[in-house]
């Protein structure tokens, strides 16, 4: 499940795909605030992806060790998200804080069950 998240959130991402922290400036003509597919859910949806592949795999190999470093990389994500944010929010000004507004959820979707309504 997790490296189908991944690769839904690299998909959305199109030609906003960067290993780099720092959004890439509009202005430029390079990048843009993907807030569809995905990203209309989580805000960092790849990270998601990760943090479930890594559980799995710990899960599945029954490893307490790996278990724990998923949870170490928990907070590592959390705190690079953090600073990834604070460089969208001067990139993207109201427009991200309003994308932040509208999705609460930064790994994981604030109302899960919304998700599952075929509404």
């Amino acid at each position: 499940v997790g490296f189908i998240v991944v690769y839904k959130a690299s998909a959305d991402l199109d030609g906003n795909l960067s290993p780099w922290p720092v959004p890439t400036k509009s202005a430029t003509g390079k990048g843009s605030l993907i807030n569809t597919g995905i990203y209309s859910y989580v805000r960092h949806p790849m990270y998601t992806g990760v943090l479930f592949g890594m559980c799995g795999l710990s899960v599945i190999t029954d490893s307490v060790i790996r278990m724990l470093l998923s949870v170490a990389l928990y907070f590592v994500l959390d705190l690079k998200s953090d600073y990834e944010e604070t460089k969208l929010i001067e990139v993207y000004g109201e427009e991200y804080e309003n994308y932040r507004e509208k999705v609460k959820g930064k790994f994981f979707p604030a109302n899960i069950a919304n998700i599952f309504t075929l509404e």
